[in-house]
């Protein structure tokens, strides 16, 4: 069973052609960096546990009920009658990029994940998967990251971090103290490459990755752009070029944690580090060609067609 932790929003997407305003349609769905590589995985076979907080309210409960739809095991996620779920808008721009409003300071995760959530549910792990998106939220959520990561380590359960950097939620130098209190219990983590020069202040790749080695991460796997994406570890440097995505790039939002998904379900498999990242690069490929964070990811037949 592998476990992800995490907060999960209902989201408002605008309209392509104007900003969100007065008598602008907007298109719902949900999405949060651990659900979906929650949903990545179970698409592709893995049994996953999704562990959560959500209002309980009408977001709370089509949430649950789309990821159990999609074979996630819901067990692990409470509801709130006190705080609601997040919310978050997309507002699309000219460039192509949107721009992200979160409501999520007063969300049940936010405000009682770190009471509510207990070790008993991530404790039959065979791997955990967090990101750096929850301990930004707030003080409890930090100290549940550091209880999970204690317990984990205790336990000899290997967890895996993206740092997934946001900066409408905390600055750089939060952000740099804090996950580099964190890394040393961390057996793999995923940085794109900006999160990787963040986190060290160093530039090239090579001496990002001994950088985060050094803090006493066992691996390394670094998405750095057009140059592709590099597994850094005590055996060397293994590295892939990125897959052409579609003709069309719809969405490029989700592609990281559909890497993240790729990855880590070659990786359960026993697949060697080549493939792994191969496999990684075709599913970020995939998740840019509908809108969504984790609409266009795929299932195992999809999969091995396109990589085919």
């Amino acid at each position: 069973m592998i476990v992800t932790l995490g907060e999960t929003m209902m989201v408002f997407n605008g309209p392509r052609d104007r900003p969100i305003g007065v008598g602008a349609t907007l298109g719902s769905t949900f999405a949060g960096a651990e659900s979906n590589v929650a949903i990545g995985l179970a698409r592709l076979g893995h049994r996953v546990r999704f562990l959560s907080l959500l209002g309980e309210d009408l977001f709370g409960r089509t949430i649950v009920e789309r990821l159990a739809a999609e074979k996630v095991d819901v067990s692990g996620v409470g509801f709130s009658r006190e705080h609601p779920t997040g919310v978050m808008f997309k507002n699309f721009t000219a460039a192509g990029t949107p721009e992200v409003f979160y409501y999520r300071n007063t969300s049940a995760f936010a405000r009682e994940a770190e009471t509510r959530i207990a070790a008993e549910q991530w404790r039959d792990a065979r791997l955990i998967y967090l990101t750096g998106i929850t301990p930004a939220l707030s003080a409890g959520c930090l100290s549940l990251v550091r209880r999970v990561l204690a317990d984990a380590r205790e336990r000899q359960i290997p967890v895996w971090l993206d740092p997934n950097y946001r900066a409408r939620l905390w600055d750089a130098a939060a952000y740099r103290a804090t996950l580099g209190e964190l890394l040393p219990l961390v057996n793999t983590v995923l940085p794109g490459i900006g999160e990787g020069q963040l986190l060290t202040g160093r530039t090239e790749v090579a001496e990002v990755a001994r950088a985060l080695l050094d803090l006493g991460v066992k691996r390394v796997v670094i998405k750095a752009d057009e140059a592709g994406a590099m597994v850094f570890d005590a055996g060397g440097v293994v590295a892939a070029r990125p897959r052409r995505a579609f003709a069309c790039v719809v969405d490029p939002v989700g592609a990281g944690d559909a890497f993240a998904a790729g990855y880590l379900s070659a990786y359960l498999e026993g697949l060697d580090a080549a493939e792994s990242l191969e496999r990684g690069h075709a599913m970020g490929a995939m998740a840019c060609g509908a809108s969504g964070d984790w609409e266009a990811l795929p299932r195992r037949e999809q999969l091995e067609q396109f990589m085919a």
